[in-house]
């Protein structure tokens, strides 16, 4: 497997755009592939001695004495000078000899299309000439051909392919394990091959954010495998980018999706941010896992306040009298789940009651919440009135007794007490816990600042009655807590001797 490297700022500029191909040739036969080495060899024969006037034969021999084929083989020759040309087998085609075109009879150069002649192959001219006149007799022929070499090259072309499987979601902290395979579908070989990739957020690599490989050369058909082993440090699907890239301004990029998996632990809780002493109350708490995988070894704890008394829990909920607090155990809170307990509690003490509640897994996932509760008293005010004596005669002294009693949680303040008489009976004398004044038929009573829980107060009327018959009176009790009046009434029967 290649090594990563920490990819650098610069790197080789891409080679300009290829010319677009206008060639139009082909590749020979096989047999001009090679050193192509065609010699020819060229021979005029003929009498030493000729006379005038009588016809001699020249002939010219053409021969392919080199290893390859001899082609458009022309050989060139011209009548010699005092001589008429008679014939020529084969026929030459002549071509006037320069200046002396318009001569009638005028000497001409003559030209044979040997053709190809092959390794070993030979070509034979013959001239009849007429001798004009004496002296030397004779020319210069020549012979040019054309030599043909072919090569043959395969044209390739490389091509890379980039393919990387999505891995299995991993729950975050864990390693990602991902293989890349690069390979060369095409059919030529690909060279300076190198992979890059971009490390995107909540994963990374030993190597860095960016990363190369070198993977060098690939031929065709063939693949190379990198494992990439990543560290994830959050969770979500996150997107990798790798791009190969090879020489000939090769390029192939994939994206492969990440999924990085991770519980959640968030805290809720249900209670009344206000109640009253001695009045019991539910504390629901919830857990819910947000996240993408399940919350395993989750731990609750609810930690109870001195001023709450634990009722009971539900679900298994375990109360520690030693540090007042109560605990749950869970084995796991799938994904986007919500459990939930519950605790009953007693309000114990006024003022503010804090419970904490405290969850955790044993992964080292947590979440903590408080919730407030203020506890208030009930000031609770009751009250009886009764007659000392009943009946009475005419004129005789009855007394009332009223005992007002604070049954509630919290001290009641501007406890008022008011007495009127209905009927035919008049105040003799009132006492009480505060002072009092007498307006005509009613009786008030100065307000009892304060009337702390379980005390009582008594105020104490003497009425004496005036006349026979039912007669009652009314007392109304009110409070700074409780300013609609409580009303009673007593009953006291008056008589007459008769």
């Amino acid at each position: 497997m290649a090594g990563a490297l920490s990819r650098g700022g610069g790197g080789p500029q891409p080679p300009a755009t290829p010319p677009t191909p206008t060639g139009q040739g082909r590749p020979g036969a096989i047999q001009l592939e090679g050193v192509q080495t065609p010699q020819l060899a060229v021979e005029k024969r003929g009498p030493r001695e000729i006379q005038v006037g009588k016809t001699a034969r020249f002939e010219i021999l053409v021969r392919n004495v080199g290893s390859a084929i001899a082609n458009d083989v022309v050989l060139r020759d011209s009548v010699p000078f005092g001589t008429a040309l008679v014939a020529t087998t084969p026929p030459a085609a002549p071509t006037p000899a320069p200046g002396l075109t318009d001569a009638p009879g005028a000497s001409s150069d003559l030209v044979w299309q040997l053709g190809t002649l092959p390794p070993g192959g030979q070509a034979r001219v013959a001239l009849d000439l007429m001798p004009m006149q004496e002296g030397d007799v004779g020319s210069v022929a020549s012979v040019s051909f054309r030599a043909d070499a072919s090569v043959r090259a395969r044209a390739t072309r490389a091509a890379l392919k980039l393919t990387a499987e999505p891995p299995a979601p991993v729950l975050v902290g864990l390693d990602s394990r991902l293989t890349i395979t690069i390979s060369n579908p095409g059919s030529g070989v690909a060279t300076g091959v190198v992979l890059e990739g971009v490390i995107p957020e909540g994963i990374t690599h030993r190597a860095g954010h960016e990363l190369e490989f070198d993977v060098g050369s690939l031929p065709p058909g063939e693949s190379r495998s990198i494992d990439l082993v990543l560290a994830t440090t959050g969770p979500g699907v996150h997107g990798l980018r790798l791009t190969a890239r090879a020489d000939g301004q090769i390029e192939v990029s994939e994206s492969v999706k990440i999924a990085v998996t991770a519980p959640t632990l968030e805290l809720a809780v249900q209670m009344p941010t206000r109640r009253y002493l001695q009045r019991p109350a539910t504390c629901v708490l919830s857990m819910t896992n947000a996240g993408t995988a399940p919350a395993l070894g989750v731990e609750l704890v609810a930690q109870l306040p001195p001023g709450m008394k634990f009722i009971r829990a539900n679900n298994a909920g375990y109360y520690e009298e030693r540090t007042h607090r109560v605990l749950w155990n869970l084995e796991e809170l799938p994904a986007a789940e919500t459990g939930q307990v519950e605790v009953v509690v007693m309000p114990i003490a006024l003022g503010p009651q804090k419970i904490v509640a405290a969850a955790r897994t044993t992964a080292g996932l947590s979440d903590q919440i408080g919730h407030t509760v203020e506890v208030e008293g009930l000031a609770a005010l009751a009250f009886e009135v009764a007659d000392s004596e009943d009946p009475i005669e005419v004129g005789g002294v009855s007394e009332y007794v009223i005992r007002v009693a604070n049954q509630g949680t919290k001290p009641a303040s501007g406890v008022r007490v008011v007495a009127t008489l209905l009927g035919d009976m008049e105040p003799v004398e009132a006492r009480g816990p505060s002072a009092h004044r007498v307006d005509n038929l009613t009786i008030s009573f100065e307000p009892l600042a304060k009337l702390a829980p379980s005390e009582e107060a008594t105020y104490r009327i003497r009425v004496r009655g005036r006349r026979e018959g039912d007669q009652r009176v009314q007392v109304q009790l009110t409070s700074d807590e409780q300013p609609a009046p409580i009303t009673k009434e007593e009953i006291t029967r008056v008589y007459a001797d008769r």
